[in-house]
């Protein structure tokens, strides 16, 4: 374990908004180990807290326990962002952002299709299932108060980056997109701009995510008659990813 007393930077954009690439960058500049939410699979501690936080069993969440150890912490799960935040008060803070309507269909197409048709009515038969459906339903949740409408899902993306502007004070904020480049990411962060190219986009996140639901429906009959029987919107290749 690294002998960090916490994280010095904190992403708090919302998944699909570039965060893997903000994660490949920060290790670069020196910001690692880099807490990315594709870690989830690989720590059932973690799984096992968050699970315990969104479903109400318990009223804090062990934020030292679990994020002392990293330098940097991104792609947090939405409902973490304000316990980050207040338990990390001097940390930098970037906000990564994208197009909403593009975020939306992004997000639309392997997040909120996989939680509304498969997860929550086939995923409570095993404990890994349901921690997977209570993290990812509680953030959901969260973030969109129970409307998974379009509408609603873009004006819940835009109050959160307006929300983040009007808590964070303008010298700890940075509001960047991936194609923003190394310049403004290492101003911010008081680095040198490396030598190296910035890194391609990155998609290890959502690819993790399929690979881990795809083996859990493919170990599990019921799970995976729920994605003929249930997905009306058309398939996901788990296979492709």
């Amino acid at each position: 374990m690294a002998d960090n007393t916490g994280p010095e930077v904190l992403g708090v954009g919302w998944c699909r908004t570039g965060t893997s690439s903000l994660k490949v960058a920060l290790d670069i500049l020196g910001f690692g180990p880099c807490f990315h939410g594709r870690f989830i699979p690989y720590l059932p501690e973690f799984r096992k807290q968050c699970y315990a936080y969104g479903v109400g069993q318990r009223k804090d969440f062990p934020v030292h326990q679990l994020f002392d150890e990293y330098k940097a912490a991104v792609d947090i799960p939405a409902g973490l962002i304000p316990v980050l935040l207040d338990a990390y008060p001097t940390a930098k803070v970037i906000l990564t952002v994208r197009n909403p309507e593009t975020w939306y269909a992004s997000v639309q197409d392997v997040i909120v299709r996989l939680h509304r048709w498969v997860l929550r009515p086939f995923f409570w038969t095993t404990q890994l299932g349901r921690q997977y459906t209570a993290i990812i339903g509680w953030g959901l949740d969260y973030m969109f108060k129970g409307d998974l409408s379009k509408e609603n899902c873009v004006r819940a993306f835009n109050m959160h980056t307006e929300e983040v502007k009007s808590r964070i004070p303008e010298e700890r904020l940075l509001i960047w997109r991936p194609q923003d480049g190394w310049e403004p990411l290492a101003k911010f962060l008081g680095m040198p701009v490396p030598s190296t190219p910035f890194p391609p986009p990155q998609n290890e996140g959502s690819r993790e995510m399929l690979k881990q639901i795809g083996r859990f429906i493919k170990r599990h009959p019921l799970a995976s008659m729920g994605m003929r029987v249930y997905d009306h919107s058309g398939p996901l290749d788990f296979d492709a990813v």
